[in-house]
C-alpha cells in the first residue's frame, strides 16, 4: 500500500509542475498578444515573419514583405521574432590542410570517384 501511495503523491507534484509550467506560458503569451504594437517584428502561429503596421481590435495586419501585407487574427501571432545573433568567439575560422585539395583531373587510372563517369 505504501509503494502506492508514494507514487500517487508524486505524480500529484509533477502534475501541479506541468501545469504552473503551462499556465504560465499561457499567461506570457497573452500578455504578449494584449500589446501588439505597430514596428514589432513578429512570427505568425503558421511560420509567417512579419512586422506588424496595424492593430485594430482583433485584428493585426502584418507587412511580410515591402508593400505587402496580410491580415491576421491577434491569437495568430505567436511570439515576438528575435533574429539570431552570431557571437564572434563562437564561429571560429576552419583552415583546410595543405594536402586537403580536390583534383578534378582523371589519373592514368580514370575518375578518382568509381563509377562517376563509367561507360557501359
Amino acid at each position: 500500500m505504501e509503494p502506492l501511495l508514494i507514487l500517487f503523491v508524486v505524480l500529484i507534484v509533477f502534475m501541479f509542475f506541468s501545469s504552473r509550467k503551462a499556465r504560465k506560458q499561457q499567461q506570457e503569451k497573452a500578455t504578449f498578444q494584449s500589446e501588439l504594437a505597430p514596428g514589432q517584428e513578429v512570427l505568425t502561429a503558421s511560420g509567417l515573419l512579419g512586422t506588424v503596421t496595424g492593430v485594430d481590435g482583433d485584428i493585426v495586419t502584418l507587412e511580410h514583405a515591402p508593400g505587402s501585407t496580410t491580415t491576421w487574427l491577434r491569437a495568430a501571432i505567436a511570439r515576438p521574432y528575435e533574429p539570431p545573433v552570431e557571437d564572434d568567439e563562437d564561429v571560429e575560422d576552419v583552415e583546410e590542410p595543405e594536402d586537403a585539395t580536390v583534383s578534378t583531373e582523371n589519373d592514368e587510372d580514370g575518375p578518382s570517384t568509381p563509377g562517376l563517369l563509367d561507360k557501359p
